[in-house]
């Protein structure tokens, strides 16, 4: 066979022949090749012939031990770098995650409470919500151009042996303080504690409702998605008056809407108030099936709450009035004050005027005049109070003489019925409480029942706190929330408290405000049953509140 490679394209070749990376059929021509020149054949030999190692010397052996050994020396000097970084390193980790104070930027975390008293003496209690950090520190500033506004800032770490997650501190100033924060939320103001919500809820205040993002942090810290099922939203920003359209995936019926569309219409004025250039809030929600729209305008809110948009973002204190009113505050706080757990909840409430206290419950006044008159500070008893028995509703209901006052249809007779009564110096009438008490299960499960309302001679404001659980009888306790609705559409909020030793029993607490009254359900069981409990209070709540 005619071979058609010369010598010179071979020898290029070879070195890929050798590491097997040239085709079979040029190994067939190189092969062909190589048979038939002898110059290209040794070429390829002295290529496939390994290189012969030279033999260690008695100095290269010496060289190479003495090299190996200062390799394996090297390798421990680094070895060991490396692990005093890595310790080092951890440990600088270790402290600024367990030990360094680092400011806590999230005041959210923070539960607390601030007062101040004779306006020089601030006081602040309150714990962390997140379990993994611990306090730190707490420091006190003021503001150099504004020394009557102090600022504290809680320090925290990650909650180890030097940390621990409740606080009480103190500090006097030596000038008035007219304003207190906690880190960047205002917590005291001229002579009003705000509550945590109400800072959060304040803090959102802005000028633009075209600022997508200033109004989602407005809803957050309103919390409307416990509320509503949010699904989108549309502005008119093209003309005044401005709208902000809140589009709800929730489905009511006719019986709810008057309920529903007063919270809508609560929820609506505190939008508007912390949007100064929104002139309405519009929700778009189903009801028996057709799409139906809720309005509620600035003109509006500003008649029925009495006070204008910018009155109410003039001040916290009045801010706070405002989510009173409208009931927001009602959601729960969850409060762990002095290392104690449970909900803190705030609830409008109007007071009575006297003359519509028209029972016989009046003509205690002479007696409640004599308590007083008769009191010695080594009594044993209080002034001032009168608790009354009645075998039937209707006796009772007769002696306070309240046309508003209902008692609830209980699923069967009380076994006592009472009227408590509280009056001033000068018999004036401050509070009445009616209560009804019956228990079931083998009388494992107690319930009370209870209306409430406040007299124009009190001196409660238009909205009342409630702690759930009582610290001081429940220690420890955590409870937890929820909004039931009946069928009929009544909103009650359902407070189930879990105890944390076996000396306390659980309870579930219900109530909801009617104007001037506050109703409220207690029901105290063995952990064991209840779902008894739970079945009981909801056919309490099922029944609704009976006639006056």
């Amino acid at each position: 066979m005619k071979n058609d490679l010369t010598c010179e394209v071979v020898q290029d070749l070879l070195p890929s022949y050798v590491d097997h990376l040239t085709s079979d059929v040029t190994n067939t021509a190189i092969e062909t090749h190589i048979r038939e020149c002898a110059d290209c054949r040794r070429i390829l030999s002295d290529m496939q012939t390994p290189e012969p190692v030279p033999a260690e010397t008695a100095t290269d052996a010496s060289t190479i031990d003495f090299l190996k050994k200062s390799n394996k020396r090297n390798k421990r000097r680094i070895l060991a770098a490396i692990l005093i970084v890595t310790l080092l390193l951890g440990s600088i980790w270790g402290y600024r995650t367990y030990f360094y104070p680092a400011p806590l930027k999230n005041t959210a975390l923070i539960d607390y409470a601030v007062t101040v008293k004779d306006n020089k003496t601030i006081q602040i209690k309150g714990s962390l919500t997140d379990q993994t950090l611990g306090v730190a520190g707490i420091d006190y500033s003021c503001d150099p151009d504004h020394p009557e506004t102090v600022t504290i800032n809680v320090r925290t770490n990650r909650i180890s042996a030097a940390g621990h997650n409740t606080f009480s501190d103190k500090k006097r100033e030596t000038h008035a303080v007219k304003k207190v924060y906690v880190n960047d939320q205002i917590a005291w103001e001229d002579g009003t504690s705000i509550l945590p919500k109400a800072a959060q809820i304040y803090a959102t205040i802005h000028p633009y409702i075209g600022d997508m993002s200033a109004n989602e942090k407005t809803l957050a810290a309103l919390g409307i998605s416990n509320v509503f099922s949010i699904a989108n939203f549309k502005l008119q920003t093209t003309e005044t008056p401005y709208d902000w359209t809140i589009y709800l995936d929730d489905v009511f019926t006719k019986k709810q809407q008057t309920t529903v569309e007063k919270t809508m219409k609560n929820y609506a004025m505190v939008i508007l108030a912390c949007t100064k250039n929104l002139g309405s809030v519009t929700f778009s929600y189903t009801l028996d099936g057709k799409t139906t729209d809720f309005t509620y305008t600035k003109e509006q809110g500003e008649n029925e709450f009495l006070g204008t948009c910018n009155y109410f973002r003039s001040s916290a204190t009045e801010f706070q009035t405002l989510l009173a009113k409208t009931g927001i505050l009602s959601d729960p706080i969850f409060s762990r004050l002095s290392g104690n757990q449970g909900y803190r909840l705030t609830e409008q409430l109007n007071n009575v005027p006297d003359a519509e206290i028209t029972g016989t419950i009046q003509n205690e006044k002479q007696n409640i005049i004599k308590q007083y008159e008769s009191y010695l500070p080594t009594n044993s008893w209080s002034p001032g109070s009168i608790s009354k028995s009645f075998s039937s509703e209707k006796d009772a209901l007769a002696y306070i003489g309240y046309k508003n006052l209902r008692s609830f249809a209980l699923p069967q007779k009380a076994d006592s019925i009472s009227v408590n009564t509280t009056a001033d110096k000068k018999g004036n009438i401050c509070y009445i409480s009616l209560s009804e008490l019956y228990s079931c299960a083998d009388g494992q499960i107690n319930v009370t029942a209870a209306a409430d309302l406040y007299t124009e001679s009190s001196n409660t404001g238009s909205y009342i706190d409630m702690d759930y659980p009582s610290y001081e009888e429940t220690p420890d306790a955590v409870s937890t929330n929820e909004l039931y609705t009946t069928a009929s559409g009544d909103t009650w909020q359902m407070i189930t408290t879990t105890s944390q030793g076996d000396d306390f029993n659980d309870s579930i607490d219900a109530y909801r405000t009617e104007d001037t009254i506050l109703y409220g359900i207690h029901i105290g069981y063995p952990s064991n049953l209840k779902e008894s409990a739970q079945a009981e209070l909801k056919k309490i709540l099922e029944n609704g509140i009976g006639q006056n």
